[in-house]
């Protein structure tokens, strides 16, 4: 964690595939992702629809189509607590993950994976566990399992520098 506290920028590309029961094939967005410490996440998509949503403090801010909505995070506790496990893993902030959830941390520094499974009964309906994993400093996938049996798993490939 304190390797990952120490990371103050980062950007990344990713592939996105949303897995849904009622769907013969999965739901594949793509695009840029952008942290820059403490708490701000950019997530650009490209493909198939250009969609942004920046999470910075307490809001999440969605433009798509040429339309925004800002949201109060506190409005949405399970939503935030999905977007907490990825800023709160990105921080280094061991002490904000284990508020939320029961922790699991695999692996060497090399090839690592946590999982998360939140401590909320109700969180655990939406959400059974999260699966981040990577090497060093850098995530490289994070799969959410849902609790209605769905799931989405991100692929994460480093930007150059």
């Amino acid at each position: 964690m304190g390797r990952l506290r120490a990371v103050k920028v980062s950007s990344a590309r990713f592939v996105e595939r949303r897995y849904l029961q009622m769907l013969k094939d999965p739901l594949e967005d793509s695009g840029t992702l952008l942290y820059r410490a403490p708490d701000r996440l950019e997530k650009d998509t490209i493909e198939p629809k250009t969609e942004r949503l920046v999470v910075e403090g307490g809001t999440v801010t969605m433009e798509h189509e040429g339309k925004t909505e800002t949201l109060r995070l506190d409005d949405y506790p399970q939503l935030a607590a999905i977007i907490e496990s990825i800023r709160a893993t990105l921080a280094g902030d061991l002490p904000a993950l284990q508020r939320i959830y029961a922790m699991r941390l695999d692996g060497t520094e090399a090839d690592w994976q946590l999982v998360l499974q939140p401590l909320d009964a109700k969180l655990r309906e939406t959400v059974q566990a999260i699966r981040i994993s990577g090497n060093d400093v850098h995530i490289k996938r994070i799969e959410t399992l849902e609790g209605d049996g769905d799931r989405t798993d991100m692929t994460i490939t480093e930007a150059a520098p």
